[in-house]
């Protein structure tokens, strides 16, 4: 018989979660009248306490949520998966659990890893660690030993199953592949011998890999006969990619750009304008930020790939919150959020969606 939860009681007294947490724990919040019955009920039903939640009674748990600065590159995609996480942790202020974000720049993920770690083996309890997954083996080795110390991991943007993390929550990054490619090749019907620019970001990122890979895959199973060069060059390459995007947009214009990552949608969309080429190349970008709202809404792309990083963060949260408040392990140890094509026609409505704020 499976193990009563928290959440079985919630259903079955038709409250939140959340009350039936406080009622359980002592915490204020709920009438006595509320209380009794939740405690009867959890009696009836079976409902044993877990180590997790029983530790509570003695102090909150504490999590860390740790990712990349949301300034500067960051704004683009970064900046939505905190504001999932500050949303989520505003509308559920009394979970039983205290908060610390720690920010870090491109190419400081391994240390801000060690400095976790280095708090843990000093004795501070970590309860659970919110965190990308990790593109190079230090950081997966990192934060396997975060893992082994007890803190419960939940990854985001990607998955490292050998970190020994419960959960992790990503984007369906084939999906956006193969819905970016679906959409270049109805775009470019009925042109012959076309020819499209992929920039495929980074190839060492895990999320610009599949995306583009999955980009190629649609394209070659459906046969298309279209043309594919890859133009690679992410974070902190800006002004390289550009270069190369000038270069090749003024001596073999491609019919089509798309850019499988957030960066590369602003820089394509940004070059297309500087060389007075908006409108006449079709352009498919990635993610949803000011500028390239924008830039669909001025017609200088045609459609945006919508991944949703608040909603994936908000999820990968609760699922970490879940696990170190509740002890309910996800169905799934991998989570895939929604990919959705955006269009001129739809556009206001995903960018209220994704919590983005576009003037002008």
């Amino acid at each position: 018989m499976a193990r009563v939860t928290m959440k079985d009681i919630a259903a079955r007294m038709d409250v939140s979660v959340n009350t039936v947490h406080k009622a359980l724990t002592g915490k204020p919040g709920v009438s006595d009248e509320v209380r009794a019955h939740i405690m009867s009920l959890a009696d009836e039903m079976g409902y044993r306490r877990n180590a997790n939640a029983s530790s509570l009674r003695r102090k909150d748990a504490k999590i860390v949520i740790c990712l990349p600065s949301p300034a500067n590159s960051g704004r683009y995609y970064y900046a939505y998966l905190w504001e999932g996480c500050r949303s989520y942790i505003e509308d559920a202020p009394d979970v039983g659990a205290a908060f610390e974000n720690i920010e870090y720049a491109f190419g400081q993920y391994p240390v801000a890893l060690a400095g976790i770690l280095d708090r843990i083996d000093a004795g501070e309890r970590i309860d659970g660690l919110l965190t990308l997954a990790p593109i190079r083996p230090e950081g997966t080795v990192l934060l396997e030993k975060i893992a082994e110390a007890g803190t419960a991991v939940v990854l985001l943007d990607g998955d490292k199953p050998q970190t020994k993390r419960i959960a992790a929550v990503v984007s369906d990054y084939a999906m956006a592949g193969s819905l970016m490619a679906e959409q270049a090749i109805n775009l470019l019907r009925g042109k012959q011998d076309a020819r499209i620019l992929l920039l495929a970001g980074d190839p060492q990122s895990e999320s610009h890999a599949v995306v583009a890979r999955a980009f190629h895959e649609y394209l070659r199973t459906q046969r298309a006969q279209v043309r594919v060069d890859d133009l690679c060059g992410a974070h902190q390459q800006e002004d390289r990619l550009h270069e190369e995007l000038s270069r090749v947009l003024n001596t073999a214009r491609p019919d089509m750009v798309c850019s499988v990552f957030a960066v590369g949608s602003e820089v394509l969309a940004d070059t297309l304008v500087e060389l007075g080429m908006a409108g006449e190349v079709l352009a498919i970008g990635n993610d949803l930020f000011p500028e390239s709202v924008l830039a669909l809404r001025r017609g200088i792309v045609n459609n945006l790939v919508y991944k949703d990083p608040f909603g994936m963060a908000q999820t990968a949260l609760k699922r970490l919150l879940d696990f170190v408040l509740l002890g309910e392990r996800p169905q799934s140890d991998v989570e895939r959020g929604m990919v959705e094509l955006v269009f001129r026609s739809n556009l206001d409505r995903y960018a209220t969606a994704a919590h983005v704020e576009v003037t002008g």
